[in-house]
Formats: structure tokens, C-alpha cells, sequence
């Protein structure tokens, strides 16, 4: 899979938003701020970019994990970071680096996954298991009924 493809919600391994955000934080500095002062607004727009089209976490989610952000304010970020994209080489080539390091990080990760599923799941995280399977089929949904407008 390359830079642009999305991460399909049957992929065996999802990437969480935790790690793309620690990358891109590492790499540009904080995303997870309140407000919206620069560079902060630029990295979290990489980061919701990231988490997008590499870790395939649905729009709602990922604004959720960014201090409650809309889910329209996140499809805003994945076009300007698209169009940055497009026009600027040096924007393409550090988005590829960034999702380069992330999938280089996520061995690193695997093993708390497998910890996580290997074991009987507690009430909470019942809870973010059923969140976030609620989000994948609402963002299967969402892809179904785009496919079918003209």
C-alpha cells in the first residue's frame, strides 16, 4: 500500500491514532492542543490526514480524538492537506516519510494489540470496542451510499 491508498476496515492491523499522533508530534510538534494557533492547526491537519489514509479511522473518530473537533472540521483538514498535497513536493515528501515511520513503529505497538484482544474485555473497553465498531460501519455506509450517487 502505498502513501495515498486508505487503509480498508478489514485491514489486519488498524493503526491507532495514538501512534500516528506520537509520530507526527515527534516529527512536527504538538497537535493536541485547544484553539487554533499555528503550527499546532497545520500538524494536527497532518495528523488527521494520517490517521485518514493510513490508519483508516472514520472522520468522526478521529475528530473525537482531537479534543472533540466536528467531523466536518476534520474533512476540512483532509482536503487542505490533500491540496498542500498536490502543490507542494515537500508537503508530499513528508507525509511520505510520516507514513513511512508509522509503519515502521507499529511492531513496536503490535503486541499490546494482541495483549488487548487476548484477554476478556472489561466493561470500558467493551464500551470503546462497540464506539468503534459503530464507527466502521458507519464509515462502510458512508462508502456504500458514495459509490452509488452518480
Amino acid at each position: 500500500m502505498n502513501a495515498r491508498e486508505t487503509a480498508t476496515p478489514s485491514s489486519p492491523q488498524r493503526i491507532s491514532l495514538e501512534a500516528i499522533d506520537a509520530v507526527v508530534s515527534a516529527r512536527l510538534g504538538e497537535t493536541r492542543v485547544r484553539g487554533n494557533a499555528q503550527p499546532a492547526v497545520l500538524n494536527r491537519q497532518v495528523a488527521m490526514y494520517l490517521a485518514k489514509h493510513v490508519g483508516g479511522w472514520s472522520t468522526t473518530r478521529i475528530g473525537r480524538f482531537y479534543n472533540g473537533r466536528d467531523h466536518s472540521t476534520v474533512c476540512h483538514a483532509l482536503q487542505r492537506i490533500q491540496m498542500l498535497r498536490d502543490s507542494d513536493p515537500n508537503i508530499d515528501g513528508l507525509l511520505s516519510t510520516l507514513t513511512h515511520e508509522i509503519k515502521a513503529a507499529l511492531p513496536r505497538h503490535e503486541h499490546l494489540r494482541q495483549e488487548f484482544f487476548n484477554h476478556p474485555a472489561s466493561p470500558i473497553q467493551q464500551m470503546l470496542l462497540n464506539d468503534a465498531l459503530l464507527d466502521l460501519l458507519a464509515d462502510r455506509i458512508l462508502d456504500r451510499i458514495r459509490l452509488r450517487q452518480p
